[in-house]
């Protein structure tokens, strides 16, 4: 039976609220809220898409704890979580502008690029200064598991060092060029260019979104980045950025 607040909030999702086809989760942008619900058991995303539903209850719950740490110990601007509902939930909506396509990207000034940058720097060193409560390399769900799909062991891992003894025979260069001796801290884990939203004026970042794969990782995740970026000029974001070892 649907409680009539979750028929409330459901009824506002309609098609025209829906600006990115769905794949692991309906994602509505109201006019002052984001509602992302997740697909059922047997439904299937944009043009047949197999979602990934083992994962996708525990990234919402990975998501909502690690709002609750970022706004606990950074200044990183994040949306609040407005209603949790029977599978969705509804956060306050960022204004600004996201980017989808590189072409916006590159007709962004150069200037505006480097002050992107820098900010986004600033807040992976914020990160990385948040406390880990077991050393270990995890995330913030029950589980603990690093809910990322470029890596194919999830642990949790109690240490870096444990965390590449499991990829030892991989194929992974990325990961193995990791230090064994830097400690694990948290990071985002998507930097993607669409979880930034930027002001209008595309000078400065507004917010942070999706925070669903985010996770307790060495080196803040730049294995990760190098990985996955796809932004002309964004593959440096990681650029002279120290993080902390083993003393």
């Amino acid at each position: 039976m649907i409680s009539s607040t979750d028929k409330k909030w459901l009824e506002k999702c309609q098609p025209e609220t829906l600006p990115v086809p769905p794949f692991d989760r309906y994602v509505y942008m109201l006019e002052r809220h984001v509602v992302k619900k997740r697909l059922k058991p047997g439904e299937l995303g944009f043009d047949r898409y197999q979602p990934d539903l083992l994962t996708i209850e525990q990234r919402d719950e990975n998501e909502l704890r690690t709002l609750e740490i970022v706004r606990q110990y950074t200044n990183i601007p994040v949306p609040k979580l407005i209603y949790q509902g029977n599978g969705f939930n509804v956060f306050e909506r960022i204004p600004g502008v996201t980017i989808f396509e590189g072409s916006i990207w590159d007709n962004i000034s150069p200037r505006q690029q480097e002050g992107i940058k820098l900010q986004v720097r600033g807040y992976i060193k914020e990160l990385a200064k948040v406390p880990n409560s077991t050393g270990g390399v995890r995330s913030l769900s029950d589980l603990g598991e690093i809910i990322h799909n470029q890596l194919p062991h999830c642990g949790p891992f109690t240490s870096t060092r444990d965390f590449l003894r499991s990829y030892e025979h991989e194929d992974t260069p990325y990961i193995r060029q990791i230090n064994p001796s830097s400690l694990p801290v948290l990071s985002h884990m998507d930097w993607d260019l669409s979880n930034i939203v930027l002001h209008p004026n595309m000078d400065a970042v507004a917010g942070v979104i999706d925070w669903e794969r985010a996770a307790f990782f060495p080196e803040g995740g730049k294995s990760i980045h190098d990985m996955c970026h796809q932004w002309r000029g964004w593959e440096v974001l990681f650029d002279g950025i120290q993080f902390p070892v083993e003393n």
